[in-house]
């Protein structure tokens, strides 16, 4: 049961017996020998449909990481697929091929505009802005602050301060 796109990954028996029990514990204690026969082979059925089904999800993860702008030579390496063909391989199960080609055409007209662009540069090019730095806070849409009885922009309403009483002395 070796698959050439999962060369390198490995799972003990114990592993494995564990899920056969985990996942097919009812079938495994079918006292009738027949019955429980059957059930195991449905389940060696719709494992082998897991199977396919878990390398087409695999492809369109890869898919998403080639659109996103990752060269394939790059997602092979960082995968541990090693080689190129393996990954055409898996996106093409995944049928991602045209996404694939898509995000590559558009990728190209965007690389071809910069030498023209270069050409022309003449003007000096302004500095990237400076960094923001990552709070882990964000800034609510405005459709986000009206759900939440806000006015649509502005600094939110601020509840006045309760009268302090002076203690009788």
């Amino acid at each position: 049961m070796s698959d050439p796109t999962t060369e390198g990954y490995t799972v003990s028996v114990a592993e494995i017996e564990g899920m056969v029990r985990n996942l097919c514990g009812y079938a495994l204690s079918e006292p009738d020998p027949l019955q429980r026969y059957l059930d195991l082979t449905h389940h060696q059925v719709l494992f082998d449909g897991i199977v396919e089904a878990l390398r087409r999800e695999r492809g369109r993860a890869l898919a998403d990481l080639v659109v996103s702008g990752t060269p394939v030579e790059a997602v092979a390496a960082k995968t541990n697929l090693g080689a190129v063909p393996k990954v055409r391989k898996l996106i093409t199960l995944a049928g991602e091929n045209d996404r694939v080609k898509a995000a590559a055409a558009a990728a190209k007209p965007a690389k071809a505009a910069k030498p023209k662009k270069a050409a022309e540069a003449e003007q000096p090019e302004t500095p990237p802005p400076p960094p923001i730095p990552i709070t882990g806070k964000r800034m609510l849409t405005a459709a986000e602050r009206i759900a939440l009885g806000l006015p649509a922009d502005g600094p939110a309403p601020r509840p006045k301060p309760a009268k302090r009483r002076r203690a009788a002395a």
